[in-house]
């Protein structure tokens, strides 16, 4: 599906479109549009699997973010996630200028490591 027929699909007053681009069978890249397809945040990753498994929830906590990296404040405005010091959720993303990393009540399930940003 083309890029036109993709964002035809994205509601009226949704939030940004995130695509995940893949290279070789695994995550590649994560792309980010407004609904009129304008390019909000381009970042190339390559994947890192935490050791723990949790089962399959619903989580009614909001995630929040911690870090400082330049993406810090980019990333929580597009997601519309508060970035705070001290994390009280369960659910935090950790942000850095080196990788993207998603905690459960304090261990890494998955860090997404940075190779570039535009």
């Amino acid at each position: 599906m083309g890029m036109k027929e993709t964002l035809s699909l994205v509601e009226e007053g949704s939030g940004p479109l995130l695509i995940i681009n893949e290279y070789h069978g695994n995550p590649g890249a994560l792309l980010f549009y407004a609904p009129d397809g304008r390019e909000l945040l381009s970042v190339r990753i390559s994947v890192t699997f935490g050791n723990r498994v949790i089962k399959n929830k619903t989580y009614s906590d909001t995630p929040v973010a911690t870090g400082n990296g330049e993406i810090a404040p980019i990333l929580t405005k597009i997601l519309s996630i508060d970035l705070v010091e001290k994390p009280s959720s369960p659910l935090v993303l950790g942000i850095s200028n080196d990788d993207l990393s998603f905690f459960y009540n304090g261990q890494c399930l998955l860090k997404l490591n940075i190779k570039s940003i535009r």
